[in-house]
């Protein structure tokens, strides 16, 4: 008889996580056999998940867990169903509700529970904390969906409206402050960002297939919306940059956007970069974050040649829409004041 696993008792059957001398776990598929024989399934739990679920098929155990709910989740038509850029932000908390949840049975789980981690991860982000909340509850209501539990934590859980990025606004000032302090990979990241207007997401998943006949083509994952950008003027120049640079490494990636080794850019990736240059630029975070970036863009845009242009950069469906969207975060020209009788 084989021993009872006494740890990652939120793993499916068959899937083993272990320890790297770099201190990063990676996930295996144990096909069994002798010798033994393992299915390397990669870092990343969401990914290695989903790699598992095309593999095997888990029958539910006497307690499920918040970790099995996860796993079934992963593996459904529901998840399946989101956008990319929807996946994206539910994988990266996700990943942190894994690591704080995953072993916890669901009928265990209380409210106390659920606001002692808002606390304790709001030092780090309170955006963050209240964002992997909400899926978690997510993650409940699913799971009592499939008959899992009839516990749902998050109910009594209240979640303080957060404040957007209204009125925040990026000078070039600042622009060019955090701009100078980026390495080459940044910089490519930030003007791909800016000249073309997109969400992070988008712009770290154009690739050299978006470039045909001169027209940068791409769907917005977010909405769908169909968008086609000219190569022209200083977006063409920055993309000859990038393959330049790009040629200097063995590997070679289709991405427009890759790391210091020729990589393709991550969101993860990004974000350290980003804030490394931003706090040795001397600016707070709540002061300049990448996302923007488009704000800037379709703000600059609409000052320099209108709103109807703004609109189309952004894929805004309205100019309503684009006046919100560049007027609350700069505030609108005033034009007309007062006369004195």
């Amino acid at each position: 008889m084989g021993r009872h696993p006494t740890k990652n008792l939120n793993l499916p059957s068959h899937m083993r996580a272990r320890m790297q001398k770099s201190g990063k776990i990676y996930y295996y598929y144990d096909l069994g056999g002798k010798p033994r024989k393992e299915k390397p399934l990669g870092p990343d739990y969401v990914l290695a998940v989903q790699q598992w679920a095309e593999l095997n098929s888990l029958p539910a155990p006497v307690r499920p867990t918040v970790g099995y709910a996860i796993i079934r989740y992963l593996s459904s038509p529901t998840y399946a169903a989101l956008s990319s850029g929807t996946q994206a932000d539910y994988k990266f908390a996700i990943d942190k509700i894994q690591d704080a949840f995953g072993e916890a049975p669901l009928d265990d789980v209380e409210p106390a529970i659920l606001n002692l981690y808002l606390q304790k991860r709001g030092v780090e982000s309170k955006h963050r904390a209240q964002r992997e909340i909400a899926v978690l509850g997510m993650i409940f209501r699913f799971a009592r969906s499939i008959g899992l539990t009839k516990n749902d934590p998050k109910e009594s859980v209240t979640l303080k409206k957060m404040p957007g990025r209204r009125g925040v606004y990026i000078s070039d000032e600042m622009l060019e402050a955090v701009y100078q302090k980026a390495g080459d990979a940044l910089k490519d990241a930030m003007d791909l960002a800016y000249y073309i207007g997109q969400r992070p997401a988008d712009v770290l998943a154009m690739s050299k297939i978006n470039i045909k006949d001169g027209v940068l083509e791409y769907r917005q994952a977010k909405t769908d919306m169909p968008q086609r950008i000219a190569i022209a003027g200083q977006l063409d120049d920055l993309l000859k940059r990038i393959e330049l640079r790009k040629a200097a490494y063995k590997t070679h990636s289709l991405y427009l956007l890759v790391d210091d080794r020729g990589q393709k850019m991550t969101k993860h990736k990004l974000r350290a970069r980003f804030e490394k240059a931003r706090e040795d630029a001397g600016i707070a975070g709540k002061d300049f974050q990448f996302r923007d970036l488009r704000s800037k863009s379709g703000s600059d845009l609409k000052d320099q040649q209108g709103i109807e242009s703004a609109q189309a950069l952004l894929g805004h469906t309205s100019v309503t829409m684009t006046e919100h969207y560049t007027n609350r975060r700069r505030g609108a020209v005033i034009t007309k004041i007062p006369l004195r009788k």
